[in-house]
C-alpha cells in the first residue's frame, strides 16, 4: 500500500509539474505571437498616416494666418543681417486714433525696416 502511495505522488508531482510547463510555453508563445501582432499593427498604422499626411499635403493648403503670406526678405536689407519678414501697422496721417490700423509685410534687420 506505501509503494501504491508513492508512485501516485510522484504521478501527481510529474503531472504537476508537465501542467505547469504547457502553461508556461502556451503562455510565453501568445505573449510573442501579440507582441509581433502588436508591432505589425503599429508599423501598419504609422505607414497609412505617413500615406494621409503626404495626400493630405499634397491637396490641402495649410492657412499661414491672416492675409498674405510674407515675402521673402533675401539681399533686400543690403549688407544688414539677419533680414526677416515682419507684420507692421500702417499708421495713416490722420489726428485722430483709429481702432484698427492696416499691416503689411516689412523686411527687419536690427531696428531698421526695408520695403520688400
Amino acid at each position: 500500500m506505501g509503494v501504491l502511495r508513492r508512485r501516485l505522488r510522484r504521478h501527481t508531482h510529474t503531472l504537476q509539474t508537465l501542467t505547469a510547463l504547457t502553461f508556461l510555453l502556451f503562455a510565453s508563445a501568445t505573449a510573442i505571437s501579440l507582441s509581433q501582432l502588436g508591432s505589425q499593427q503599429r508599423e501598419l498604422r504609422e505607414k497609412s498616416e505617413a500615406e494621409s499626411r503626404a495626400i493630405f499635403g499634397l491637396t490641402r493648403r495649410t492657412p499661414l494666418g491672416l492675409g498674405s503670406s510674407p515675402p521673402s526678405c533675401r539681399s533686400n536689407c543690403g549688407r544688414c543681417s539677419p533680414c526677416y519678414p515682419v507684420h507692421v501697422p500702417i499708421h495713416p496721417g490722420l489726428t485722430t486714433p483709429l481702432e484698427y490700423y492696416p499691416e503689411a509685410w516689412r523686411c527687419q534687420c536690427g531696428n531698421k525696416l526695408f520695403m520688400p
